[in-house]
């Protein structure tokens, strides 16, 4: 019997397909064929092999301690390893090991589970990726169990909400936070269980629903959640709809502020969807045809009230359709026209209906014009009989539309296009008839007409079919007929006053020439009478500014004779003094006294010869010694001794221009000219300032003529002195030149300086211009001629 069992195992051993062995001391001392068949080995190759060679580098500590633990202690262990296959491969096997310790040995039962740790690898990385995805999802979303665990929430809803996954771990803490009114959170919890309830019984989806969700930092937003029910799990959706909510409370007001805009407006006005569905009528459509919005609550209903007769009904939906299709293909606006409409008291108004189309949504406006239509017809009538009287007129009438084809006209418009019957005329444009060089003109005219409503006295000129023109006077007003605009014009041949006005054009052509050949006559003697005065005028002015400059050069002369004597005199004094001085101080120890005192008189003495030096210059008694000067070098030069002339106070700029033009003059006289009116510009500024010195070309024209020193046309070498001084006015000006004139105090000027500057100048064959104003500063420009 004991060997009938171990046939049956060891049957059993060989022919199950699970790999089965026994080891000792880690070696195969057994093993089924299983091991052949899934990894490849053969008895032989597996035969006292090591276990431990089977598993993967990676997993062998894992497996030898495992065996261990059985080998000294635990009754059996699991582990999971790759085993290497024959063919270099590897395979995931889970190793069961029981301990043998009779016999020293440890049994063990591998399982081929390749295919359950790929399928695990798969979903976790399946679920890793769904979270990545979810993630990144721009909607707060979360993963519920079923049994309540919250498993996941993605980025977004911590962003949105604020709540981190360890404040909401289960649905119960979600619902206390984000819902803390107990009542509401009921309300809630039995609305949104009641969704998932139906998902479940009925196929996944749960149902949609807003929801006001309270954030972590207290704030409430309004969610649209959803969700799916799927592989066991709840996925939610949080859809913040918070501005959308407001939007729409916004736009719900702003609806029911123009509601009652609308029920403000003396028009009939409604709104309706394009199902055809009267969403609301303003207080003035009521009153103008009795219907309240329960009576109208649909397009059907009002047709039907609106419009009893079946036939007209049928037609003017029909028209409606195609208004509609057109605005919606176009410009949104629905064209207008002129319908019969009943009233809820049986009675009818004529009403022109127009609207826009908005959205999904059409605003109607229903104008009642039934006393409108009937001043119409009133003037029709009227008009009837005044086309009666205007037959008689030999007028012609014309009535077209807006794009100037003709609707209606008498006999004598057609007349007036070079056609025989009214036919001919008919459905064309008043265009054809018009003159090639006018069609544009007349054009311009029919669209200022349809536009502004009116054209008084326009002349055009008709063409016949033979080429005749016929000159027609136009007034033309516009008017609705059956609500629609029409111009009428009425039309007069003036080919007479044509012709009257051309032979008064040549009457008045006449009388014109000859006005106009006396005017010519007239205007050449008065312009040969105004040149005679001008030149008197003239000869006047150079009379009187020759006697005003020779008595002027009288003047000088005079003061110039005295001052040269005087200043030699003078001179011959000073000599002997400073002779004196010099002789005396020669005498004098050093240190002495009385030296400082005949230093003090030589300075004076020197003082004295600058200003003889000066009066002699004025009086021309010493010869200018004229040579080529580059009036540059003059300025440049001067520079260091007129820094020490003005003081620390103001600041002196030069600005020289490059290839001045050379000039004749003494270069001493020249450097006099410069340090004198420089001085003149120090002394106007006592608190300091700016001295500008600077040079260019200048080419002189007719303007010289009005200079302080006058000068003929050509070429000159500029120096200008400027300063931002106290300026001078102009009984200043008039006497600026005269010797001994000055504004200064007595004993702080001789009135000389401007009065060298003159005498040098003028010498020299230059001009002088000043320029100045008070409080605006003062400038002297010098010129000087050109030489070769």
């Amino acid at each position: 019997m004991a060997g009938t069992e171990e046939d049956i195992y060891k049957r059993h051993f060989e022919i199950m397909p699970t790999m089965m062995g026994t080891l000792a001391d880690g070696r195969f001392r057994a093993h089924n064929p299983a091991w052949e068949r899934q990894l490849g080995y053969s008895a032989a190759e597996l035969e006292d092999r090591s276990f431990l060679d089977l598993v993967h580098p990676e997993d062998r500590r894992l497996a030898e301690e495992t065996l261990k633990k059985v080998a000294d202690k635990e009754p059996d262990a699991r582990f999971d390893s790759r085993f290497a296959c024959k063919d270099g491969s590897y395979k995931w096997v889970n190793t069961r090991a029981a301990a043998d310790r009779e016999k020293g040995a440890l049994h063990i039962v591998c399982v081929d589970i390749t295919a359950r740790k790929a399928a695990e690898t798969a979903l976790r990385e399946s679920e890793a990726l769904l979270r990545r995805i979810i993630d990144k999802a721009p909607m707060a979303m979360a993963i519920v169990a079923m049994d309540g665990d919250i498993e996941y929430i993605n980025n977004k809803a911590v962003e949105t909400f604020g709540f981190p996954h360890s404040d909401i771990p289960n649905m119960d803490r979600w619902w206390a936070q984000a819902y803390p009114d107990e009542a509401y959170r009921k309300e809630v919890i039995a609305r949104y269980m009641g969704h998932v309830q139906e998902a479940i019984e009925k196929g996944g989806e749960i149902a949609g629903d807003e929801y006001l969700v309270t954030c972590k930092d207290g704030s409430k937003k309004t969610c649209f959640i959803f969700g799916v029910i799927a592989s066991g799990k709840v996925f939610v959706m949080f859809e913040d709809v918070s501005e959308r909510v407001r939007v729409e409370r916004t736009l719900r007001d702003s609806e029911n502020s123009l509601r009652r805009i609308l029920d403000q407006i003396p028009m009939a006005i409604a709104i309706q969807d394009l199902a055809g569905n009267i969403e609301y009528i303003n207080a003035k459509f009521t009153q103008t045809f009795g219907y309240v919005h329960k009576d109208i609550p649909t397009l059907d209903a009002w047709t039907k009230r609106a419009y009893p007769d079946p036939g007209y009904r049928e037609k003017l939906l029909a028209h409606w359709t195609e208004l509609f299709k057109k605005a919606a293909a176009s410009n949104n606006e629905i064209d207008g026209g002129a319908y019969s409409v009943a009233c809820s008291d049986g009675s009818f108004k004529t009403t022109y209906i127009f609207g826009v189309l908005i959205g999904a949504k059409a605003v109607v406006m229903l104008d009642d014009i039934t006393r409108r239509m009937e001043a119409e017809k009133e003037l029709r009538e009227s008009e009837s009989r005044y086309r009666a009287l205007v037959e008689t007129t030999r007028t012609g009438y014309v009535i077209i539309d807006k794009d100037g084809r003709v609707l209606d006209a008498n006999t004598e418009y057609v007349r007036l296009t070079g056609r025989k019957d009214l036919k001919e005329v008919l459905g064309r444009s008043v265009l054809e008839w018009t003159a090639e060089y006018e069609k544009e003109k007349n054009a311009a005219a029919v669209a200022q007409c349809a536009r502004d409503g009116y054209i008084f006295n326009f002349e055009v000129d008709y063409a016949g079919p033979s080429g005749e023109v016929t000159p027609v006077e136009v007034n033309a007003t516009v008017m609705t007929r059956d609500g629609v605009p029409q111009i009428l014009s009425l039309c007069r041949d003036i080919s007479a006053r044509r012709k009257a006005e051309a032979e008064i054009r040549g009457l008045n052509q006449n009388l014109e020439n000859r006005v106009l050949e006396r005017t010519t006559e007239l205007t050449e003697a008065n312009e040969a009478l105004k040149a005679q005065i001008a030149q008197r005028v003239e000869a006047e002015q150079a009379k009187d500014k020759l006697q005003a400059q020779l008595l002027q050069s009288q003047k000088l002369e005079a003061v110039g004779r005295l001052a040269g004597g005087i200043a030699h005199d003078f001179n011959n004094i000073l000599v002997s003094i400073s002779g004196y001085a010099e002789l005396l101080i020669d005498t004098m120890p050093e240190g002495a006294p009385a030296r400082g005192d005949l230093s003090e008189i030589l300075l004076e003495t020197e003082r004295g010869a600058a200003l003889t030096h000066q009066l002699l210059t004025f009086s021309a008694r010493q010869e200018p010694k004229l040579e080529t000067v580059d009036l540059n070098a003059v300025a440049t030069g001067s520079q260091k001794m007129l820094k020490r002339l003005i003081g620390s106070n103001m600041h002196l700029e030069t600005n020289l221009a490059a290839d001045l033009y050379p000039v004749k003059a003494d270069p001493t006289q020249v450097s006099q000219v410069i340090i004198n009116l420089v001085i003149n510009s120090r002394d106007a500024m006592p608190d300091g300032g700016r001295i500008a010195l600077e040079t260019r070309n200048a080419q002189l024209g007719s303007e010289a003529a009005g200079f302080k020193l006058p000068l003929p046309p050509g070429d000159y070498a500029e120096l200008t002195v400027s300063d931002t001084g106290a300026g001078m006015n102009t009984e200043t000006m008039q006497h600026l030149f005269e010797p001994f004139f000055t504004t200064k105090k007595p004993g702080q000027g001789t009135g000389l300086g401007l009065s060298t500057v003159y005498g040098i100048v003028s010498r020299a064959g230059g001009g002088i211009y000043v320029e100045s104003a008070p409080d605006r500063g003062t400038t002297f420009k010098i010129y000087l001629p050109k030489t070769a």
